[in-house]
């Protein structure tokens, strides 16, 4: 979401209509659950016959969102079960959550953010690693694999990351003090790209893309 407006899409494949609640919430705990969401959304609660679309609008009334990097959103749609017909059931509700963020104008791209991305381990505390994120962007990681100084596995892969801007995370990986890594960053596009980086102890090291 780049703009004051977004439209999102929900199909209906079951065989029967759906009634779905749709809603919007902060992404993390620590933003603050008491501020006032500065967003909304066109139709909270609508009906979508079997096979069919409908379409749901988010607007942002153009403040209360940092400016300076991108805020982390969760949409939420809650498919709302019909009454039981029949006595001693139990009705069950799925909700689904999807990751919204919100981006406001900025001077880098993702594709700087994420060659911006360094890694560090330090000869002090054996088997911790530290994830860089400088950015104002959200990056999203799989699959990381860490390898040690005889190229063996460092454990099994992480298999997601995801690291808010201008924040550093340390990762514990104590089977071995990684060498290398080998990682992979979700894009704009839902694509995973690869990225190798080889580590140096007390040393800030930048991933390469791997092709």
């Amino acid at each position: 979401m780049t703009g004051q407006r977004m439209s999102v899409t929900l199909v209906n494949d079951g065989k029967k209509a759906a009634l779905a609640q749709v809603s919007l919430d902060w992404g993390e705990k620590e933003s603050g659950r008491s501020q006032t969401l500065p967003l909304a959304v066109s139709k909270p609660l609508l009906k979508i016959s079997s096979g069919q679309k409908a379409t749901v609008e988010i607007f942002y009334q153009g403040t209360g969102l940092p400016t300076d990097r991108e805020s982390y959103l969760l949409l939420s749609v809650l498919d709302v079960p019909p009454a039981a017909k029949t006595p001693h059931t139990m009705t069950v509700a799925l909700r689904h959550h999807f990751k919204l963020l919100y981006r406001p104008p900025l001077k880098n791209t993702l594709d700087d953010a994420m060659a911006g991305l360094s890694w560090e381990t330090q000869k002090a505390t054996a088997g911790r690693l530290i994830a860089d994120n400088p950015s104002p962007y959200y990056l999203t990681l799989n699959d990381i694999e860490a390898t040690g100084p005889n190229g063996q596995p460092c454990g099994q892969p992480i298999e997601h990351l995801m690291l808010p801007p201008f924040s550093t995370q340390p990762i514990d990986i104590p089977a071995c003090q990684p060498a290398s890594l080998r990682y992979q960053i979700v894009s704009d596009a839902g694509n995973l790209r690869p990225y190798g980086a080889t580590l140096s102890a007390n040393q800030k090291s930048h991933g390469s893309a791997q092709f």
